[in-house]
């Protein structure tokens, strides 16, 4: 008998078994604490570094100083995802744990979605807190109160890099799938991250704009970008276009989620399509992820 042959069947008690094994296994890891410590570290090096220029030009707010890290948030906080599920499968499959369910009765499809349950529940853990810290750091500099429809503000910027973060996480967890080993997974992961966080924005200005040779940003520019989860998450929280290293920015005319100079209602009809985005996709990967999972032979 193998997982492969079992007939699909959901069993809660199952999926949050695994759940909170996936979670604790998670939490900890010395190699995943150690890299959530790091990315901490370099978001709260960023919120003095935006404390410190906004200070300058004597306009800080919590709000204004928010939106000094988001380029760092949107560099990094994939990476957490990737983290996460780089080898979610592939550990489980290597250590024979898989072997192991096939003496209970745990079916395929309970174990995909335990251990994306998990996985979830970790990366909303730590994208909530490592947000927090800024948060704190600039309340504390600035020693101002923070109003509530601010705080509402922060709540909905945590819910859009949450979902952002989770598009990788899933993407991860697909690789995982259908990697032999950690290490390629890793590679490919880290590569898809470069190819779509740092260098997207400047390689297709280069193919877009090379046949024509023209200065300014051509139309299929914005086309392509538009695919891209970093485009998506730049117009909700900032107002831009594009946020990788030499990319396609114009001025907004929004700022993203942190403009308190529109109401929250005004920037939802301003993004609405980029927030169908960033819900929709690690919906649509989620069931690539499931649908994978069932038909790949994960025994040994």
């Amino acid at each position: 008998m193998s997982i492969q042959n079992q007939s699909p069947k959901i069993n809660l008690k199952n999926i949050f078994q695994i759940a909170h094994k996936e979670f604790a296994d998670l939490v900890s890891s010395p190699l995943f604490f150690m890299f959530i410590v790091t990315y901490t570290l370099i978001i709260l090096a960023f919120s003095f570094r935006s404390v410190y220029l906004i200070e300058t030009r004597g306009n800080l707010t919590i709000m204004s100083g928010l939106m000094g890290i988001i380029q760092q948030i949107g560099w990094f906080a994939p990476l957490i995802g990737i983290t996460l599920g780089f080898d979610a499968i592939i550990k489980e499959r290597k250590s024979g744990s898989f072997n192991v369910l096939l003496t209970h009765p745990v079916f395929r499809d309970n174990i995909i979605v335990g251990k994306i349950i998990g996985i979830i529940g970790t990366l909303l853990t730590v994208i909530f807190f490592s947000t927090m810290v800024p948060v704190g750091t600039i309340l504390v500099y600035t020693g101002t109160n923070i109003s509530d429809l601010e705080i509402f503000r922060v709540l909905i910027f945590i819910g859009l890099t949450f979902l952002y973060a989770l598009i990788f996480a899933e993407i991860a967890i697909f690789v995982s799938i259908l990697a032999k080993e950690s290490e390629d997974s890793l590679v490919y992961n880290i590569l898809i991250w470069l190819l779509i966080c740092i260098v997207s924005g400047s390689i297709i200005l280069s193919i877009t704009s090379a046949p024509t040779g023209q200065t300014d940003i051509p139309d299929s520019a914005y086309k392509l970008i538009s695919f891209t989860p970093l485009h998506h998450y730049s117009e909700v929280s900032l107002g831009e276009i594009d946020l990788s290293w030499g990319g396609i920015n114009i001025e907004p005319n929004i700022r993203g989620i942190f403009d308190t100079s529109f109401l929250i209602g005004q920037w939802f009809n301003e993004f609405w399509l980029n927030i169908l985005y960033l819900v929709l996709t690690p919906i649509v990967l989620l069931v690539l992820c499931f649908i994978s999972f069932l038909r790949k032979d994960m025994t040994l």
